[in-house]
């Protein structure tokens, strides 16, 4: 047996050692521009109802459905689009849709990036990533219960709006229940 020098790698260290710093540079760029895009999001309010399905891997969530998925529009619209929509502050620290929807994204302002899941006549249906929040079991079956409770203040969800118009849910309000 031939022993080698001290200080050299054989040729299968070098090709473990490139494919674990690939795996490593892949993981980087997958998560890199959500970090990046988050540092500089701002935090809105929109009002919301929830539907409290499970999924058997990831466990019970809620689905929120925002007055800003159903949006009334001009525009020929195909499913898979992507789209944006001008948001506008509309009192007691919610916000709303602001503007007609687009196929570029506004020159200023605060603004939401989805896509259109479907389009007729003069109205389009848009998911814009926040259409889902996942609860421990008790917390979501609550909530569900508190949506058809006619007495029930109105459920709010915290979204961090990127620059770019990418969002996602960081919390959820209902009165003084809050979670993040």
């Amino acid at each position: 047996m031939t022993r080698r020098p001290p200080g050299t790698w054989s040729a299968c260290a070098k090709a473990l050692s490139a494919a674990a710093g690939l795996q490593l540079l892949l993981a980087l760029g997958l998560v890199t521009p959500a970090l990046l895009s988050n540092l500089n999001a701002q935090e809105i309010l929109l009002q919301t109802q929830p539907v409290d399905p499970r999924d058997p891997l990831r466990g019970h969530y809620l689905t929120l459905n925002y007055s800003v998925n159903t949006v009334k529009t001009d525009l020929n619209l195909s499913s898979g689009q992507t789209v944006y929509l001008p948001l506008q502050e509309a009192g007691g620290g919610t916000w709303q849709a602001g503007g007609p929807l687009g196929t570029v994204p506004p020159d200023s302002g605060l603004f939401l990036r989805g896509k259109v899941l479907y389009s007729s006549g003069r109205s389009a249906q848009v998911n814009y990533g926040i259409e889902r929040f996942y609860l421990e079991e008790t917390a979501a079956l609550e909530q569900e219960r508190l949506n058809w409770d006619g007495n029930a203040q109105p459920l709010k969800a915290y979204i961090a709006v990127a620059p770019d118009g990418r969002a996602r849910v960081v919390g959820l309000r209902r009165g003084a229940w809050e979670v993040r």
